[in-house]
């Protein structure tokens, strides 16, 4: 279905039906097929709703209307259009800073959050800070090789050129301009995470790939240290990509955490 949000066409999806609410977010210029694998399965017992957020997909966005804070507003609008007045908050990737500053701009109205393969922004004190480069400069000559070598490098695992070539078809669907637009994007103001992050009381779930090589796990660690209720999971000899390489573990992982705080 398409939604009328903020003079957008945003496309979303809501299927399930059940007490509880999942609404995920996707990464980069990824789109609901970010997480529609693993939300099939949580189906049987949540309600389940993703959207293509602004530049993927199918929401065709102009460029100068992406910002983070454009992407934080449209959380409450799609909750607010698909009739969702709590959920459990799910991001991916890049998708994981939105998922955050919309917690901490509403936390009541979060049931609980999921952080896939992405720290929000958060670094560690000791990390060492590596310049972005924006992929239009990324190794290949066309768009789509880009896109090939970025692909390439979140999936290490053996026997996984159908969730690459997958992964590449999700990607494409947007423009080369919203693609260097959101990758590099930053958020308006700073914030104090260590500071900030000891509001979110709400369960947390962490996910990660032991070789992820976006995201690595210590970083991964120290964002779940910062979070009150926070618990990471690691999933060995996984890359950037196990909600699409890995659904059904990822499903039980959230199932889990959330039957267990029902009791």
């Amino acid at each position: 279905m398409f939604l009328d949000i903020d003079g957008n066409k945003v496309f979303a999806l809501s299927f399930g039906s059940a007490p509880r609410t999942i609404l995920a977010h996707s990464g980069w210029i990824g789109n609901f097929e970010d997480w529609i694998a693993t939300l099939a399965p949580l189906s049987a017992t949540w309600r389940t709703s993703v959207y293509d957020h602004r530049g993927t997909g199918e929401t065709a966005v102009p460029v100068d209307r992406i910002t983070s804070e454009a992407l934080v507003d449209d959380v409450f609008r799609v909750m607010d259009a698909l009739a969702i007045d709590r959920c459990v908050l799910a991001g991916f990737s890049r998708g994981g800073a939105t998922v955050l500053q919309a917690a901490l701009r509403a936390p009541e109205r979060f049931d609980g959050l999921v952080l896939a393969n992405g720290a929000g922004g958060v670094q560690r004190p000791d990390a060492q800070l590596r310049q972005r480069m924006a992929p239009s400069a990324w190794p290949g000559e066309t768009f789509r090789d880009h896109l090939q070598w970025f692909i390439e490098r979140c999936t290490p695992e053996t026997d996984v050129e159908h969730i690459r070539r997958w992964g590449v078809n999700i990607l494409s669907r947007a423009t080369p301009e919203a693609a260097d637009r959101i990758f590099l994007m930053e958020p308006a103001h700073p914030v104090d995470w260590p500071v900030e992050l000891k509001r979110l009381t709400m369960p947390t779930l962490l996910l990660q790939g032991d070789r992820d090589p976006l995201c690595d796990t210590d970083t991964m660690r120290y964002l779940a240290s910062l979070i009150p209720n926070g618990k990471l999971v690691v999933f060995e000899n996984c890359g950037h990509l196990p909600a699409m390489v890995r659904p059904r573990e990822v499903a039980a992982e959230i199932n889990a955490f959330f039957d267990g705080q029902a009791k």
